[in-house]
């Protein structure tokens, strides 16, 4: 088993605990936040050594590092602890669930969670999170400190660049670029190119005129 240090102590580096308890391939020996988020404490009965201690506690040659942290600032708060522990000389894992398909590359510290597929000559960056049931498709292209929402779907030569956030069940189209620090919003269909630093979002669900009850009596279920 390789041990395996937690970056991270809240929902995401809970989920990621309830998978890697089911994987014979690894054995989580504790979590790591800075000193700031210590006192939040661990995920469940792992304990939880904030980062100014953590080369004391065990050297970079004695385990590796899972990101298990969220897209706070797009990305941003996760890169900044991807390369700071980089830089500290310990391994970044990249994890595929054994449930997950992969056909092309995926980055360092890169994950890809159960159901997902990454597609031949799809390529995934570092540290960019793959949730579950996301079809990335031939020659697309997937940055780094990214992170991919369950459901997605980009489809074939489609880009998506650094640091952007796919919300649940969009759809990037084929060959369209999605540039960096974009937000796509949940249900989104990308049609075009996208601009930098910019916001997409569906309109699909916006409240209808009709009541609920009116609606079924008119138009039915």
């Amino acid at each position: 088993m390789t041990p395996l240090i937690l970056a991270g102590n809240a929902v995401t580096a809970e989920v990621l605990l309830t998978y890697l308890r089911r994987d014979s391939r690894y054995s989580v020996i504790a979590t790591t936040v800075d000193d700031a988020y210590a006192a939040g404490g661990s995920v469940r009965d792992v304990p939880c050594v904030p980062l100014s201690q953590l080369q004391a506690a065990h050297a970079p040659g004695s385990c590796r590092i899972l990101m298990a942290m969220g897209y706070d600032d797009l990305n941003r708060t996760r890169a900044s602890m991807f390369e700071r522990l980089r830089g500290q000389g310990y391994t970044l894992e990249t994890y595929v669930h054994p449930d997950a398909r992969v056909f092309g590359e995926v980055g360092e510290g890169s994950i890809v969670l159960p159901g997902a597929i990454v597609e031949p000559l799809a390529t995934v960056g570092r540290d960019t999170m793959v949730w579950s049931n996301v079809t990335l498709a031939h020659h697309s292209t997937v940055g780094d400190h990214c992170w991919v929402a369950a459901g997605t779907v980009v489809s074939g030569q489609a880009v998506v660049e650094h640091h952007t956030f796919v919300g649940v069940g969009a759809t990037i189209v084929n060959k369209i670029k999605v540039a960096d620090h974009n937000i796509i919003g949940a249900g989104a269909l990308i049609t075009r190119d996208t601009k930098p630093d910019t916001v997409h979002l569906a309109r699909s669900a916006e409240p209808v005129r009709f009541s609920a009850n009116d609606y079924v009596k008119h138009f039915g279920n």
